[in-house]
């Protein structure tokens, strides 16, 4: 009970009066693990209001291509049918263009998922700014962010000491919400939310990916990804998961990052096969991927430059203007145009997949800040790629993997030219360590 308290933070006081509670989800798009879904119903419980849960896509808002939109509502069309098992609908609102009202004036409580950068919350607080309602913000983290650190932390080093303070053991933190949603009354969506979402996405195409493999994403999807890596790639991902030429990776990153699949789920898996904190899947999951929420949450520059730290904004100030050997323009980038066999298909990975390995994105990104005229543009061209193409884009992941690339959460090194204290990477240190020629065949045959 301690830990659900930690999770939920008092965005507003409204009034006591209303005749309903709200679930707005927005980036926890499953039913169960879901502390935003439990604490909503247990309100309504409370004071015998029937709940609402409704979905607000606006389009302008996120100015994603189709892609995006894709995995996003093949995985609302899987949350339809979970909620609809549990007696409960979904209420779709497809905005294009301005922001569109609500009907939310009788409502008692709004809930709302966690946002975890400034551009997402001011978003969020404008659309209900008109609303009296109570508003409450749900963390659905594996441990809420602020339980662990209200600061900003300069490394993995000294995040992961304090996530040890609070538990250096893994805990089974999932729970069962049928009995909840199958008491709370319902209210009922005056559409047929799965014909109009099925409307939308007919109109929708990726220029590179087939739609057959953009169809299967939500809840279910994510649980049969989820056991595919834990039967067939755990075993190896421990020595093998930093070599691009395999595919030793989970991949649940997009999956983790539309909510589709809870970090708690997961770990309960993990659990079951004995798994610790030893455990570099493990590291990922947890310590590093919940730095990047630290990070947005804590750095409104999270998605520019000037979030970098001192070290790294001095060092590249003083290198800014050295010598390129080669120089490419944006379009360049974009088509995989470089010299660089490599790097081209790094770049052919995201764009046929939405997916570039982990390894050939921290390389990636800073062959983008050695080819570009300065460092403030190449770290512009590289954030504007990752969020374009690659399908966990636009998530503290991804933009703590791309200034990572120019210094974020790293040490300085040795000086060179361009890159001054910032970490270096080039292909002769890729061909020392792995198989690129089986990696470049591999993009190849995407």
């Amino acid at each position: 009970m301690e830990l659900i308290k930690k999770r939920s933070e008092i965005i507003r006081n409204g009034n006591d009066k209303g005749s309903f509670v709200a679930y707005w989800t927005s980036n926890t798009l499953r039913v169960n693990n879901n502390y935003s879904l439990k604490i909503a119903s247990e309100i309504a419980l409370d004071k015998n209001l029937p709940l609402k849960i409704f979905f607000y896509h606006n389009e302008s808002h996120y100015k994603c291509i189709d892609r995006h939109t894709m995995v996003l509502l093949n995985g609302l069309i899987e949350l339809v049918d979970e909620l609809n098992h549990f007696g409960h609908e979904l209420e779709f609102i497809n905005c294009i263009n301005d922001i569109e009202k609500l009907n939310l004036i009788e409502c008692h409580t709004i809930i709302i998922d966690k946002t975890y950068t400034k551009r997402s919350f001011d978003y969020t607080l404008e659309i209900l700014r008109n609303y009296n309602a109570n508003i409450v913000s749900i963390d659905n983290l594996y441990l809420p962010a602020n339980l662990i650190s209200n600061k900003q932390e300069y490394s993995a080093a000294t995040f992961r000491r304090k996530y040890y303070k609070v538990t250096n053991s893994l805990i089974d933190l999932t729970f069962d919400i049928s009995r909840e949603l199958t008491q709370v009354k319902q209210i009922k969506s005056s559409e047929n939310t799965k014909e109009k979402i099925l409307k939308r996405l007919a109109s929708l195409k990726d220029e590179f990916i087939e739609t057959v493999n953009l169809d299967k994403n939500g809840a279910y999807a994510s649980k049969e990804n989820l056991n595919i890596f834990l039967n067939e790639n755990l075993t190896n991902y421990e020595e093998n998961s930093s070599k691009p030429e395999f595919e030793y990776v989970s991949k649940l990153s997009k999956d983790l990052h539309y909510g589709f699949i809870s970090p708690a789920y997961i770990i309960k898996k993990l659990i079951l096969r004995k798994l610790d904190f030893s455990s570099s899947f493990v590291e990922q999951l947890l310590i590093r991927r919940e730095l990047a929420f630290n990070y947005t949450l804590n750095n409104k520059n999270y998605n520019n430059i000037n979030g970098l730290p001192d070290w790294a904004l001095k060092t590249l100030n003083e290198h800014a203007k050295d010598e390129r050997e080669y120089a490419y323009s944006l379009s360049d980038l974009e088509n995989a145009q470089t010299h660089d066999e490599y790097w081209n298909a790094a770049q052919n990975e995201m764009l046929r997949s939405g997916y570039m390995h982990g390894y050939m994105r921290m390389y990636w990104g800073k062959k983008i800040l050695e080819w570009s005229n300065n460092f403030k543009d190449a770290h512009n061209i590289t954030l504007k790629l990752n969020n374009k193409y690659q399908l966990d884009g636009r998530s503290p992941s991804g933009y703590v993997g791309i200034s990572w690339c120019y210094g974020l959460h790293d040490r300085g090194w040795k000086e060179r030219e361009i890159f001054g204290k910032v970490r270096y990477m080039n292909m002769n240190g890729l061909d020392r360590k792995f198989d690129m020629a089986r990696y470049v065949d591999r993009v190849r045959n995407l």
